[in-house]
């Protein structure tokens, strides 16, 4: 099994180990001194004074117009003595000296040190499954001098190829060596070794492809596409940081735009031949069948957790939408369907939208604690776990928005928008967003919008209209019946529970909230332990517009919920406080 084929499915399997010099080639650059920490924070995308000593983050460099120079992993050195904190910036070794000259560039006044020490490493890259257990197994000398990793080796979190990954280093010339402890590991944990081949360098740009990364210099020119272009924000950009450079831009672009092309995966019918589809090279303009230009080429290749060619494209605003059916023209005048998915497909394939959707559980308990910044950091570890998770990004941008944070709102919900084309709550909070910022015509514009697409799709507006009418009728109808139903048993005992949540909810069908409010409210308090009776009596207090009234409520509810595993009536609290607390 030598093709590029079957060293991918080895490395989903199990994974593989390669030499940090070997496929690919990486490089370190050693940011050091009394001002390093705060001269990253202002350069680099990510929360750098978050990483805690040993902790790393995916991050990036952009100019000042906000294009992407490079994304890299940032590591924070373990604390061995130093007198201030020290990173290591972990890139693509061919990009290294570039990302150190710009950096040093832009050092004004600050005591920083920027070195490429690439050369001063021997290290270890492990990708796969069985990664994080072959690194576990690599333990430090104990007290009596157990064989083991030398001391000074530095593991940084590095899962290149979307599944868990890690890079072991050691300074060179270090004793004992670091490689036959880690070959040992990755022996017994079934990590293939890398052949630094044609085949080893194919199946690493088709993991990679798998994985959404894009390659700096062959998929995009340093410096010439926007950060909104690549797809990358939700992974390298914190949102509870402060400035950077080219923030201002990052943000204005979505707010008062949208970006001619974007990057998405594009995934073909599925084939037996384990080969990447006949596609231009990247930075070829993309044909639809009409020969029409919609975008222009990235990377190509095989995808073996879809058993089928995949390659990703930045493609305009009329074919990115996730789910668009496309025919393309191929570089050898063939036409072949394909649709358009977003980015990652590694995450789609492989389990992804669970996770994302308990990272957005967690969130919302956050949130409801009081807590917004973790929220918004689970959030957008959730989104990077699954970009299509629509629920996560709403929870994310209407936070944002609940913070005065309007511009990044907006970013949220344009790429919403993108997601999600006919849904009208994504214009509705634009509204109310660019309302925020004083831009009223924007704010109109976006009301209209929201409006035109609560009517999208149906062909006769009045028999729409008229079943619409028949529905309220029949449901009005229901409840002035139960109404009458449970009234009579209130008649003989006027402190029966469920008589009192009954009518309650019957009236507040029959819009007459003022009447079953404390209907509800005498209910609750007859049964205390019973969450759905929070749920009915906060969503009437809203109705009456005592929007304080019913957050307490909710926060009570969501207590008693918990306490009993209510998790139906659980989450609709969670979601109803979350969008009440945000408007205030």
């Amino acid at each position: 099994m030598t093709g590029a084929g079957a060293l991918c499915r080895l490395a989903r399997e199990r994974g593989l180990i390669t030499p940090w010099n070997g496929v690919p080639a990486l490089g370190a650059l050693l940011v050091a001194g009394p001002d390093a920490s705060a001269h990253l924070q202002s350069q680099l995308t990510s929360d750098v004074t978050a990483l805690a000593p040993g902790e790393s983050q995916p991050s990036a460099r952009l100019n000042r117009a906000g294009a992407l120079m490079v994304d890299f992993t940032l590591a924070r050195l373990p604390e061995r003595g130093q007198p201030f904190a020290a990173f290591l910036v972990i890139v693509d070794r061919g990009l290294a000296t570039m990302l150190a000259d710009d950096l040093r560039e832009h050092v004004v006044t600050g005591d920083v040190l920027i070195d490429d020490v690439s050369a001063d490493f021997d290290g270890w890259l492990l990708q796969g499954p069985q990664a994080p257990a072959a690194a576990a197994a690599i333990e430090r000398p104990s007290a009596s001098g157990t064989p083991g990793a030398p001391a000074e080796t530095w593991s940084i979190e590095l899962p290149l190829t979307g599944d868990p990954g890690c890079l072991l280093l050691q300074p060179r010339g270090a004793k004992p060596a670091l490689g036959p402890v880690v070959e040992a590991a990755a022996a017994i944990h079934g990590l293939t070794p890398w052949p630094i081949d044609a085949h080893g360098e194919k199946a690493w740009r088709w993991l990679c492809l798998e994985a959404g990364r894009l390659r700096a210099g062959v998929d995009y020119l340093p410096g010439r596409r926007a950060l909104a272009q690549t797809g990358l924000e939700q992974a390298v950009v914190s949102l509870t940081k402060g400035c950077y450079l080219g923030q201002e831009v990052v943000a204005r672009v979505r707010t008062y735009g949208s970006v001619p092309e974007a990057a998405r995966a594009i995934l073909f019918e599925a084939t037996a031949n384990e080969a990447a589809p006949a596609v231009d090279r990247p930075g070829v303009p993309v044909h639809a069948e009409d020969g029409r230009t919609i975008g222009t080429w990235a990377s190509a290749g095989w995808s073996t957790l879809w058993q089928a060619p995949v390659a990703i494209a930045f493609l305009d605003r009329a074919h990115r939408t996730p789910g668009t059916q496309l025919n393309l023209r191929l570089a050898d005048g063939s036409v072949a369907p394909a649709q358009v998915r977003l980015s990652p497909l590694h995450a789609a394939a492989g389990g992804g939208n669970e996770r994302a959707r308990q990272l957005h559980e967690r969130a919302v308990h956050r949130f409801s604690r009081g807590d917004d910044n973790g929220a918004i950091e689970l959030l957008q570890q959730a989104l990077r776990s699954d970009p299509s998770l629509a629920e996560a990004g709403e929870a994310l941008g209407v936070i944002l928005g609940r913070g005065g944070r309007f511009h990044e709102a907006i970013d949220i919900f344009k790429q919403l928008e993108e997601l999600a084309p006919d849904e009208p709550m994504v214009h509705t909070n634009l509204s109310l967003f660019y309302m925020k910022l004083g831009d009223r015509q924007e704010a109109e514009r976006q009301r209209e919008l929201a409006t035109l697409k609560r009517f999208a799709g149906i062909d006769d507006r009045r028999e729409s209209e008229e079943r619409a009418a028949a529905e309220t009728a029949a449901r009005r109808g229901d409840a002035a019946r139960k109404l009458a139903m449970f009234m009579e048993v209130l008649d003989l005992d006027g402190d029966d529970p469920l008589a009192l949540m009954g009518a309650g909810n019957a009236l507040t069908t029959l819009d007459r909230h003022a009447e079953g409010e404390p209907l509800l409210a005498r209910a609750r308090a007859a049964q205390p332990d019973n969450s759905a009776l929070y749920l009915a009596h906060g969503r009437v207090q809203e109705l009456l517009g005592r929007g304080a009234e019913a957050a307490d409520t909710y926060r009570t509810g969501i207590v008693v919920a918990s306490r009993k595993g209510d998790l139906q009536p659980l989450r609709e609290m969670e979601h109803r406080l979350l969008m009440l607390t945000a408007a205030v």
